[in-house]
Protein backbone atom coordinates (compact mmCIF):
# COMPACT_ATOMS: atom_id res chain seq x y z
CA UNK A 1 0.00 0.00 0.00
CA UNK A 2 1.17 3.88 -0.45
CA UNK A 3 0.41 5.96 1.91
CA UNK A 4 -0.15 9.92 1.95
CA UNK A 5 -1.16 11.33 5.42
CA UNK A 6 -4.27 9.28 6.38
CA UNK A 7 -5.24 8.17 3.22
CA UNK A 8 -4.04 4.32 1.94
CA UNK A 9 -4.28 3.06 -1.16
CA UNK A 10 -4.50 -0.78 -2.18
CA UNK A 11 -1.81 -1.97 -4.69
CA UNK A 12 -2.78 -1.11 -8.20
CA UNK A 13 -3.96 -3.79 -11.01
CA UNK A 14 -3.84 -3.66 -14.88
CA UNK A 15 -5.81 -6.30 -16.79
CA UNK A 16 -4.48 -7.25 -20.89
CA UNK A 17 -6.74 -9.33 -22.45
CA UNK A 18 -8.11 -9.44 -25.29
CA UNK A 19 -11.18 -12.31 -24.91
CA UNK A 20 -14.30 -10.30 -23.65
CA UNK A 21 -15.60 -13.15 -21.43
CA UNK A 22 -12.31 -13.66 -19.68
CA UNK A 23 -11.33 -10.43 -19.30
CA UNK A 24 -14.91 -9.92 -17.48
CA UNK A 25 -14.13 -13.18 -15.40
CA UNK A 26 -10.94 -11.76 -14.47
CA UNK A 27 -12.25 -8.72 -12.94
CA UNK A 28 -15.00 -10.89 -11.35
CA UNK A 29 -12.63 -12.75 -9.71
CA UNK A 30 -10.38 -9.88 -8.29
CA UNK A 31 -13.12 -8.14 -7.32
CA UNK A 32 -14.65 -11.37 -5.21
CA UNK A 33 -10.56 -11.77 -4.14
CA UNK A 34 -10.19 -7.81 -2.84
CA UNK A 35 -6.95 -7.21 -1.98
CA UNK A 36 -5.99 -5.74 -5.61
CA UNK A 37 -7.66 -2.63 -7.14
CA UNK A 38 -8.51 -2.90 -11.10
CA UNK A 39 -7.31 0.66 -12.25
CA UNK A 40 -7.35 -0.05 -16.21
CA UNK A 41 -7.98 -2.69 -18.26
CA UNK A 42 -6.68 -2.79 -22.30
CA UNK A 43 -7.35 -5.80 -25.36
CA UNK A 44 -4.65 -5.36 -27.35
CA UNK A 45 -0.70 -4.09 -27.14
CA UNK A 46 -0.87 -0.67 -28.42
CA UNK A 47 -3.61 -0.12 -25.92
CA UNK A 48 -1.51 -1.30 -23.22
CA UNK A 49 1.45 0.46 -23.14
CA UNK A 50 -0.02 3.26 -23.87
CA UNK A 51 -2.33 3.17 -19.94
CA UNK A 52 0.32 1.36 -18.64
CA UNK A 53 2.90 4.26 -19.42
CA UNK A 54 -0.33 6.90 -17.50
CA UNK A 55 -1.29 4.24 -14.69
CA UNK A 56 2.00 2.75 -13.34
CA UNK A 57 0.27 0.36 -12.37
CA UNK A 58 2.15 -2.49 -9.38
CA UNK A 59 0.72 -5.65 -10.72
CA UNK A 60 -0.43 -6.98 -14.34
CA UNK A 61 -2.20 -9.53 -15.27
CA UNK A 62 -1.23 -10.44 -18.84
CA UNK A 63 -2.45 -12.37 -21.69
CA UNK A 64 -0.17 -14.14 -23.74
CA UNK A 65 -1.16 -13.95 -27.44
CA UNK A 66 -2.76 -10.66 -28.05
CA UNK A 67 -4.49 -9.13 -31.79
CA UNK A 68 -1.51 -7.33 -32.24
CA UNK A 69 1.64 -9.08 -30.55
CA UNK A 70 3.05 -10.96 -28.01
CA UNK A 71 2.05 -10.77 -24.08
CA UNK A 72 5.98 -11.63 -23.19
CA UNK A 73 7.43 -8.85 -25.23
CA UNK A 74 4.89 -6.88 -23.80
CA UNK A 75 6.17 -7.61 -20.21
CA UNK A 76 9.91 -6.62 -21.59
CA UNK A 77 8.83 -3.50 -22.82
CA UNK A 78 6.67 -2.43 -19.66
CA UNK A 79 10.20 -3.34 -17.70
CA UNK A 80 12.38 -2.16 -19.97
CA UNK A 81 9.93 1.49 -19.55
CA UNK A 82 11.31 1.65 -15.71
CA UNK A 83 7.67 0.07 -14.30
CA UNK A 84 8.91 -3.16 -12.99
CA UNK A 85 4.89 -4.61 -11.77
CA UNK A 86 4.26 -7.60 -10.41
CA UNK A 87 2.93 -9.78 -13.31
CA UNK A 88 0.86 -12.53 -13.66
CA UNK A 89 0.37 -14.39 -16.85
CA UNK A 90 -2.99 -15.82 -17.73
CA UNK A 91 -3.25 -18.02 -20.72
CA UNK A 92 -4.40 -20.43 -23.24
CA UNK A 93 -0.98 -21.91 -23.62
CA UNK A 94 1.04 -23.81 -21.59
CA UNK A 95 4.48 -23.79 -23.23
CA UNK A 96 5.66 -20.34 -22.71
CA UNK A 97 5.58 -21.07 -19.05
CA UNK A 98 10.10 -21.06 -18.97
CA UNK A 99 9.71 -18.01 -20.71
CA UNK A 100 7.44 -16.11 -18.87
CA UNK A 101 9.62 -17.06 -15.46
CA UNK A 102 12.07 -15.51 -17.21
CA UNK A 103 10.72 -11.68 -17.25
CA UNK A 104 10.40 -12.86 -13.49
CA UNK A 105 6.56 -13.19 -13.77
CA UNK A 106 4.56 -14.26 -10.26
CA UNK A 107 2.72 -16.82 -11.51
CA UNK A 108 1.59 -18.25 -15.06
CA UNK A 109 -1.92 -19.29 -14.31
CA UNK A 110 -3.81 -21.87 -17.25
CA UNK A 111 -7.10 -21.08 -18.56
CA UNK A 112 -9.73 -22.18 -16.96
CA UNK A 113 -8.45 -21.25 -13.90
CA UNK A 114 -10.29 -21.29 -10.84
CA UNK A 115 -10.56 -18.45 -8.03
CA UNK A 116 -8.90 -20.48 -5.59
CA UNK A 117 -5.59 -20.51 -7.97
CA UNK A 118 -6.17 -16.82 -8.84
CA UNK A 119 -6.19 -15.95 -4.68
CA UNK A 120 -3.16 -18.61 -4.37
CA UNK A 121 -1.77 -16.74 -7.22
CA UNK A 122 -2.05 -13.52 -5.05
CA UNK A 123 -0.89 -14.63 -2.08
CA UNK A 124 2.39 -15.45 -3.50
CA UNK A 125 2.43 -12.00 -4.82
CA UNK A 126 1.96 -10.32 -1.57
CA UNK A 127 4.63 -12.41 -0.02
CA UNK A 128 6.87 -11.52 -2.96
CA UNK A 129 5.92 -8.04 -2.08
CA UNK A 130 6.76 -7.83 2.08
CA UNK A 131 10.03 -9.86 1.06
CA UNK A 132 10.95 -6.96 -1.91
CA UNK A 133 9.91 -4.30 1.20
CA UNK A 134 11.68 -6.21 3.78
CA UNK A 135 14.98 -5.53 1.57
CA UNK A 136 13.62 -1.47 0.61
CA UNK A 137 13.42 -1.20 4.81
CA UNK A 138 17.00 -2.22 5.21
CA UNK A 139 17.58 -0.04 2.39
CA UNK A 140 16.14 2.93 4.11
CA UNK A 141 18.52 1.46 7.35
CA UNK A 142 21.30 3.13 5.81
CA UNK A 143 19.82 6.54 4.32
CA UNK A 144 21.56 8.00 0.66
CA UNK A 145 24.05 11.32 1.98
CA UNK A 146 22.63 14.08 -0.40
CA UNK A 147 25.64 16.43 -0.24
CA UNK A 148 24.98 20.28 -0.40
CA UNK A 149 27.82 22.97 -0.75
CA UNK A 150 27.50 26.06 1.09
CA UNK A 151 30.50 28.59 0.48
CA UNK A 152 33.19 26.75 1.80
CA UNK A 153 31.01 23.92 3.36
CA UNK A 154 29.61 20.82 2.76
CA UNK A 155 26.02 19.47 4.30
CA UNK A 156 25.52 16.40 4.67
CA UNK A 157 21.38 15.67 3.88
CA UNK A 158 19.15 12.61 4.40
CA UNK A 159 15.74 12.20 2.55
CA UNK A 160 13.70 13.23 5.19
CA UNK A 161 15.18 16.85 5.35
CA UNK A 162 14.20 17.46 1.28
CA UNK A 163 11.00 19.17 0.78
CA UNK A 164 11.46 19.23 -2.56
CA UNK A 165 14.15 19.15 -5.39
CA UNK A 166 14.49 21.96 -8.74
CA UNK A 167 16.65 22.47 -11.75
CA UNK A 168 16.11 25.66 -12.89
CA UNK A 169 18.83 27.07 -15.78
CA UNK A 170 20.83 24.43 -15.35
CA UNK A 171 21.31 24.33 -11.58
CA UNK A 172 19.94 22.00 -9.65
CA UNK A 173 18.74 22.58 -5.69
CA UNK A 174 17.00 21.36 -2.86
CA UNK A 175 14.43 22.88 -0.52
CA UNK A 176 14.91 22.26 3.50
CA UNK A 177 13.46 24.15 6.12
CA UNK A 178 16.69 26.45 5.76
CA UNK A 179 15.97 27.39 2.36
CA UNK A 180 17.39 26.53 -1.22
CA UNK A 181 21.00 24.98 -0.91
CA UNK A 182 22.61 24.20 -4.47
CA UNK A 183 23.60 20.46 -5.32
CA UNK A 184 26.28 19.03 -8.05
CA UNK A 185 24.56 16.48 -9.50
CA UNK A 186 21.63 15.96 -12.00
CA UNK A 187 18.13 15.75 -11.38
CA UNK A 188 17.73 12.46 -12.83
CA UNK A 189 20.58 11.63 -10.83
CA UNK A 190 19.12 12.78 -7.38
CA UNK A 191 15.43 11.33 -8.66
CA UNK A 192 17.69 8.07 -8.92
CA UNK A 193 19.14 8.46 -5.42
CA UNK A 194 15.27 9.14 -3.90
CA UNK A 195 13.03 6.84 -5.50
CA UNK A 196 12.53 4.70 -2.90
CA UNK A 197 11.83 7.34 -0.16
CA UNK A 198 8.80 8.55 -1.45
CA UNK A 199 10.01 11.27 -3.75
CA UNK A 200 7.66 12.15 -7.09
CA UNK A 201 8.45 13.74 -10.25
CA UNK A 202 5.36 16.54 -10.39
CA UNK A 203 6.80 18.31 -12.85
CA UNK A 204 9.53 18.27 -15.55
CA UNK A 205 12.12 20.68 -13.22
CA UNK A 206 10.13 19.40 -9.80
CA UNK A 207 11.23 16.26 -7.33
CA UNK A 208 9.13 16.36 -4.24
CA UNK A 209 8.57 14.69 -1.41
CA UNK A 210 5.08 13.02 -1.00
CA UNK A 211 5.46 12.98 2.79
CA UNK A 212 5.90 16.70 3.32
CA UNK A 213 2.73 17.32 1.19
CA UNK A 214 -0.03 18.89 3.28
CA UNK A 215 -2.38 19.34 0.89
CA UNK A 216 -3.48 19.72 -3.13
CA UNK A 217 -4.93 22.31 -4.54
CA UNK A 218 -7.01 21.74 -8.03
CA UNK A 219 -5.79 25.26 -10.10
CA UNK A 220 -6.10 25.90 -13.68
CA UNK A 221 -5.74 23.29 -16.63
CA UNK A 222 -6.34 20.83 -14.40
CA UNK A 223 -2.98 20.90 -12.67
CA UNK A 224 -2.28 21.17 -8.37
CA UNK A 225 -0.63 23.69 -6.35
CA UNK A 226 1.59 22.07 -3.61
CA UNK A 227 1.14 22.93 -0.22
CA UNK A 228 3.97 22.23 1.84
CA UNK A 229 4.26 21.38 5.58
CA UNK A 230 6.26 23.48 7.77
CA UNK A 231 7.49 25.59 5.10
CA UNK A 232 5.15 28.93 3.76
CA UNK A 233 5.90 27.52 0.56
CA UNK A 234 4.13 26.38 -2.76
CA UNK A 235 5.07 24.67 -5.91
CA UNK A 236 2.59 23.81 -9.50
CA UNK A 237 2.85 21.05 -10.94
CA UNK A 238 2.42 20.95 -14.94
CA UNK A 239 -0.67 19.15 -16.09
CA UNK A 240 1.17 16.12 -16.89
CA UNK A 241 2.87 15.70 -13.86
CA UNK A 242 -0.85 16.36 -12.12
CA UNK A 243 -2.29 13.89 -14.35
CA UNK A 244 0.54 11.02 -12.70
CA UNK A 245 0.26 12.01 -9.20
CA UNK A 246 -3.57 11.30 -9.49
CA UNK A 247 -2.94 8.37 -11.25
CA UNK A 248 -0.20 7.20 -8.24
CA UNK A 249 -2.67 8.28 -5.56
CA UNK A 250 -5.51 7.43 -7.55
CA UNK A 251 -7.63 10.33 -6.58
Amino acid sequence: MHKLGNIILTMRAFIVEDEPLALQRIRRMLSQDGRLQIVGEATTYKEAIEKIQGLKPQVLFLDIRLPDGFGIDLAKEVIGMGIKPYIIFTTAYGEYALEAFRVSAVDYLLKPFSQEDLSKAIDRLLEKKNNTQQVINLIKAERPIIPAKIGNKVLFLSPEEIYYVQAEMGEVSVRTKEGLLPLSKKLYEIEEDLKAYNFFRVHRSYLVNLSKIKELKSVEQSKYLIVFKDINETLKTSREGAKALRDYLNI
